[in-house]
């Protein structure tokens, strides 16, 4: 299957609860991982992570629904059609 570009939006209801979670998958999925932007919002507890990340629909597909099963965190992903 061919690698393709992902955008994925991670947004994180619950910064104490679900960071350090969110820091160890993202490191597992490093090598893929091509930008990675955070913008922290610490007066409100929440912070907002954009990447752009290659890989196949089926390994994205499985990063998204692992992000997703995480608490307080909500995943939207578009893949580029470059």
């Amino acid at each position: 299957m061919e690698d393709k570009m992902h955008v994925v939006t991670i947004v994180i209801n619950d910064v104490e609860e679900s960071y350090h979670p969110i820091t160890e998958l993202l490191h597992g999925y490093s090598s893929k991982i091509k930008l990675r932007v955070g913008y922290p919002m610490r007066d409100k507890n929440v912070s907002v992570i954009f990447l752009v990340i290659e890989m196949n629909l089926d390994e994205m597909g499985a990063f998204s629904g692992k992000l997703g099963q995480l608490k307080s965190v909500t995943v939207k992903s578009i893949t580029l059609k470059i």
